[in-house]
């Protein structure tokens, strides 16, 4: 190529890329054919004038990331590769990226709703900025004062700028007749009666088998070992799931929060969770079609595909 061929090829190519012109522009402004830009244009990638790279935030593994979006039907899948398997680096990188989505997710007007746990905490110290939206917590306050969702609905209206509605409740009590008297409390009802307008929620995912779960940690020895038996493998904003996805109501009654049929008719449920250890209950998640969103690890993402591509065969 010499060096007329290049200068024109390389002129071609920075209208096309940088400034955005469209072939058929282009061909118009050099006086020559769309099909000889669409070639000078293939000529200019194979001569190295032009590089295309396609880079990621926090390690995102976008192949682990399409194929779980598809398998699953969710509207989004964002797999993440943490620098080490330690929980911390888990749920620090899931946290991030779960950020960057909410703040990109999240609009003016939207009422969000947040559950507790860990890694929830994790997503919302990376919070840097969100267009104004109310806040409501979807559970009660779980053991761990890092997971309190009281905190993380303060923490994430502080930066929006809207309306905490808190929930001043345990995430379970120990008979139906004082859950009932709980959500009877009007400072209480005024945050469930907001769970129907909840636009985009997040919330993480409990392991029962193993155990890693703050619902698992709050209840007795013997109600841990009652509820195995029966099959629950999973839990989500304190709603039980079993292997297959199906829910489990055996504790709702003593719930003070928003159940699995409410969370289902949320618009963008946005679930979080990964590590070893959450795997299985990760995939009855995903088999109960609760999620629209999910952000995971790639440890997690690999032993599912797995597991579903078994399962197809």
């Amino acid at each position: 190529m010499n060096v007329d061929d290049l200068i024109e090829t390389a002129a071609v190519a920075r209208r096309h890329y940088l400034d955005g012109r469209t072939k058929v522009q282009v061909a118009e402004e050099f006086g020559i054919s769309r099909f000889k830009v669409t070639r000078l244009l293939n000529e200019a990638l194979k001569q190295g004038i032009v590089t295309i790279t396609v880079s990621l935030p926090d390690a995102v593994d976008a192949e682990l990331s399409v194929r779980l979006r598809k398998q699953f039907g969710l509207k989004r899948a964002v797999v993440v590769a943490p620098p080490d398997e330690s929980p911390d680096a888990v749920r620090n990188s899931i946290g991030q990226a779960a950020a960057r989505l909410l703040m990109e997710m999240i609009q003016a007007g939207d009422v969000v709703g947040i559950a507790n746990g860990r890694t929830i905490s994790a997503t919302t110290r990376h919070i840097t900025s969100l267009a104004r939206c109310d806040v409501v917590q979807l559970t009660g306050m779980a053991l761990s004062l890092e997971a309190d969702s009281v905190e993380l609905v303060r923490r994430v209206s502080a930066i929006s700028g809207g309306t905490p509605h808190a929930i001043y409740a345990p995430l379970t009590v120990g008979a139906d007749t004082t859950a009932v008297a709980l959500r009877a409390d009007p400072n209480i009802m005024q945050a469930i009666e907001l769970f129907p307008k909840v636009t985009i929620a997040l919330v993480a995912v409990g392991s029962w088998e193993p155990p890693d779960s703050q619902l698992f940690q709050s209840l007795t020895p013997a109600e841990r070992k009652l509820l195995l038996a029966q099959g629950v493998c999973a839990d989500v904003a304190g709603g039980l799931l079993d292997s297959h996805g199906r829910s489990m109501d055996d504790l709702a009654g003593r719930t003070i929060g928003i159940s699995l049929e409410e969370l289902r008719t949320i618009p963008s449920l946005v679930v979080i969770g990964g590590g070893t250890r959450k795997i299985n209950a990760i995939h009855a998640v995903l088999k109960s079609h609760l999620a629209s969103v999910l952000v995971t690890d790639v440890s997690v993402a690999r032993a599912i595909l797995m597991n579903a591509g078994t399962h197809a065969n």
